[in-house]
């Protein structure tokens, strides 16, 4: 799947950039390579794509998008609740 595809809001692991030499070295300045986990935060009109790579944000036109391949990554579970007894109550008194 290339990253046009991933949806608003999720993450993604980058398999490869398909672009020609310059673009590709400024993506990975960006963080964008191989290995590498991204997030896609917004969709333009036209096909671009806001992406977020740690606490940096930038936008990427829908031609890049499609010329970078991505699994998606699984996010890990919800944090449980806190205690309950045995009764099913919080806070672990019956």
């Amino acid at each position: 799947m290339d990253l046009s595809s991933v949806p608003t809001g999720a993450f993604a692991r980058v398999l490869s950039v398909d672009l020609d030499e310059g673009p590709r070295v400024r993506l990975r300045e960006l963080g964008v390579r191989p290995g590498g986990e991204l997030r896609v935060t917004q969709r333009g009109a036209f096909g671009g794509l806001v992406v977020g790579v740690g606490a940096d944000r930038f936008a990427v036109d829908a031609s890049t998008a499609a010329s970078i391949r991505v699994a998606p990554v699984v996010g890990p579970a919800a944090p449980a609740a806190g205690p309950t007894s045995p009764t099913g109550s919080p806070g672990g008194t019956p």
